[in-house]
């Protein structure tokens, strides 16, 4: 598949006219020379081609059009809307890599197909649906699950305190007087001793 789509990048068509590659999985890559280069990409469809009518300079004319293209543009629709739900919340990211792009906008594609076959299967029970955001939130922590961010852990003595209780993120209140840092400050080496003028209540450090 890789060399068929890096021939359509590098085609010269002439107007009207058209350029096919199957694929053994049964996929068509097609070309296709309107006003400018079209490229389908189908595992549905064959090369088959309709005539249509367009208008020339002075008299109409009979054009032999890719089905594909004519399908498309029958239901592109949907398409629009899909291309709408993709655009909503967006993750991929600029890349020179093509292969990369292709990656991150089939996996957003997946991700619009699985919301829209979520909500049908709650209309078909008689269920109340959900918006799109929401959708994607429930995905996120059904992949991830609920995580906390890691903290940095800086050098230094270790601490008297529990993990646990540390990494509840205990608000720093401050004080008049300076005290020693329990994290970093260590009176046992020249120049060791850190002063800070905050400290944690539930901590007493």
């Amino acid at each position: 598949m890789t060399a068929e789509l890096r021939l359509v990048g590098k085609l010269k068509l002439k107007k009207y006219e058209t350029k096919t590659y199957r694929h053994t999985n049964n996929t068509l890559v097609l070309a296709w020379q309107d006003k400018r280069d079209v490229v389908m990409l189908s595992n549905f469809y064959n090369n088959d081609t309709e005539t249509i009518s367009r208008r020339g300079k002075d008299r109409q004319i009979n054009i032999q059009k890719p089905t594909v293209i004519c399908q498309y543009n029958i239901y592109n629709g949907g398409v629009d809307q899909a291309d709408h739900y993709i655009a909503s919340y967006k993750f991929s990211r600029k890349s020179l890599k093509w292969w990369r792009k292709l990656f991150f906008w089939m996996l957003e594609v997946a991700i619009v197909n699985s919301f829209l076959l979520f909500n049908m299967n709650k209309q078909n029970h008689g269920e109340k649906t959900i918006q799109h955001r929401n959708f994607r939130e429930i995905l996120i922590t059904e992949l991830v699950g609920h995580v906390r961010n890691p903290m940095s852990l800086k050098r230094g003595r270790p601490s008297s305190v529990e993990k646990e209780e540390r990494l509840n993120k205990h608000p720093a209140h401050p004080t008049k007087k300076s005290k020693d840092c329990a994290v970093c400050s260590n009176r046992k080496v020249p120049g060791g001793r850190k002063e800070i003028l905050y400290y944690c209540k539930t901590c007493s450090k």
